[in-house]
Order: C-alpha cells, then sequence, then structure tokens
C-alpha cells in the first residue's frame, strides 16, 4: 500500500508544471531618450513579459545607449553586442536576419503620414483627393527612412535632404512642397522648427497612408527564438483580452483627436518593403481613423 500511495504521488508530481528556474530573460535593447513613441512600445513588451512571468520565469529590461538602427540590425544578427531585441518597421530584408513577432505594437499608426506643408499652400492641399493629385507635389524626406520606396513606386517625387534638421528650411525655401511625418512625429518636430521658421504648418485635409508595421525583431538563433515566444505569448494575451489596445487609446487618443484623423482625406499607397506575411487582414489588430 506504501508502495501504491507512493507512485500516486510520483505520477501526481508528475503531471504538474514544472516550476520555472534559471536565470532571468534578458530583454537588452536601445533606445533614444527623447523618442517618446518608442517610450510606449517598450512600456508594452514590460507588460507582455509581465503577463508571462508564471510560465516563463522572471526576466530583466535592460537599456543599452542609443545606436542606429542598421547598427542594431547587425548587431543582433551576428550578436555583436549584448542586445537582444530591436524595435523596427516590417521589412522583407530585415526578416531574412531576424525573427520578428508580428504583432504590430502601435497598431500600424506610423502607417499614417500627415504633412508639413507651408501655410500659404493650405488651399493647394485642401483641393487635393486623390493619389494623381499627390503627383504634383514634390515630397522632402531622408533617403534612408521608408517612406522613399513607398513614395517612389507610388510615382511621387521625392527631394532627398542632407539631414533631417536640414529639410526644414528646405521646405521654406521651396526646394520641396511638403514634408511627410507620421502621425507621433509631426506635432513634436512642428512646435520645435516653428519657432525658427515662419510661415510653416500642419497640412489641415489630407492623410497618407500605408501599411507599416512596427514588431519587436529577436536574433534567429535559439536564444532569441526563446525570448520572441514569450514576447508573442504575451501580446497574443494583452490583445485578446483588450489590454493592448486600451494601452494604445491612453497613449494616442488625444494625438489622435488634436490632429483631426477622423475626418482627413485618407490616400493610400502600397508598401514595396513588406514581405507579404504580415497580418493585414486582421481588423482586430489595426488602428482606422473612422473605427
Amino acid at each position: 500500500m506504501r508502495r501504491l500511495a507512493l507512485a500516486a504521488l510520483a505520477a501526481l508530481w508528475l503531471a504538474e508544471p514544472a516550476p520555472v528556474q534559471g536565470a532571468p530573460m534578458r530583454y537588452v535593447h536601445s533606445v533614444e531618450a527623447t523618442d517618446f513613441s518608442n517610450r510606449y512600445m517598450w512600456r508594452v513588451l514590460e507588460v507582455a513579459l509581465e503577463r508571462t512571468r508564471d510560465a516563463y520565469g522572471d526576466y530583466r529590461l535592460e537599456v543599452v545607449p542609443p545606436m542606429p538602427d542598421r547598427r542594431q540590425i547587425r548587431a543582433l544578427a551576428h550578436r555583436e553586442s549584448p542586445l537582444t531585441v530591436g524595435l523596427f518597421t516590417a521589412d522583407a530584408e530585415i526578416e531574412k536576419k531576424l525573427i520578428p513577432v508580428r504583432i504590430p505594437v502601435e497598431r500600424g499608426l506610423l502607417g499614417y503620414r500627415v504633412l508639413l506643408i507651408r501655410d500659404a499652400d493650405q488651399a493647394r492641399f485642401a483641393a487635393m483627393s486623390s493619389l494623381d493629385d499627390l503627383r504634383s507635389v514634390r515630397f522632402g524626406l531622408m533617403p534612408v527612412w521608408d517612406d522613399g520606396p513607398v513614395m517612389r513606386a507610388a510615382g511621387l517625387t521625392v527631394v532627398p535632404g542632407g539631414s533631417h534638421d536640414g529639410l526644414f528650411p528646405m521646405l521654406m525655401a521651396g526646394r520641396f512642397d511638403a514634408f511627410s511625418r507620421g502621425v507621433t512625429e509631426i506635432l513634436p518636430e512642428y512646435d520645435r522648427a516653428r519657432r525658427s521658421f515662419g510661415g510653416m504648418a500642419v497640412e489641415r485635409h489630407l492623410l497618407l497612408h500605408y501599411p507599416l508595421p512596427v514588431y519587436f525583431y529577436f536574433p534567429d538563433d535559439e536564444a532569441g527564438r526563446r525570448l520572441a515566444e514569450r514576447a508573442r505569448t504575451g501580446l497574443e494575451a494583452m490583445e485578446a483580452d483588450g489590454i493592448l489596445l486600451k494601452m494604445f487609446e491612453e497613449e494616442y487618443a488625444p494625438l489622435i483627436a488634436r490632429l483631426d484623423l477622423a475626418h482627413r482625406q485618407v490616400i493610400e499607397l502600397d508598401n514595396p518593403l513588406l514581405s507579404g506575411k504580415d497580418p493585414l487582414n486582421d481588423p482586430r489588430l489595426w488602428f482606422r481613423p473612422r473605427g
């Protein structure tokens, strides 16, 4: 009888989930100190990791000094630094080197673009409603930005700048007509630039859009896959119970209202940078200006 009881206890112990042991899982990332949108997205990751603590154990979310995206991608792909996770826009070339977790952290909001223009041109842009109308516009941007391939593929005219700060005087000098910025980028940049450049304005009528998810990316090795699995599990749980949507609305609803996105004329552009594997047809994951 005693042997049977011991056998039963052993079977019960083996049937229960083993407690998570070992060193904390390290999520090491780089972030610009002034990039408030990215701060939000790293908070989302922290909540996702908390949601998975029982299943995966402890974790450490660590920050290293800022580095350019290209350097981060190389460091993650070749394990050349302490980095274990990056935050990048969806790109087929990046996905050849790293593992994306295909849940758009900011619900595709970065793909909605508002224009900085000269205030005297408001009436010109107010008369536009189609992609064909935009073909009369010269767009200023940095060569490394996603906007470039998207706009060129759409047949739009692109004027490259030598530096981000240099684009503002180029706009006001008439070197190009519009400066396309993400919804989360445009107001802080406008508030800074208008102190130096009178006559600059946020265009009030148009909203350009192309699919531009922002994903967490991980090294394509055993450890990276484990980190990605945990992040995916947590994000899926947050999406399922509405926490991800709630965090998004708390962060961005005032900005969306201030820019009046719901009443702007949306012009759609294709994004040739995507791999075709993004969940673009899942309405739960994406922001839409009109709900």
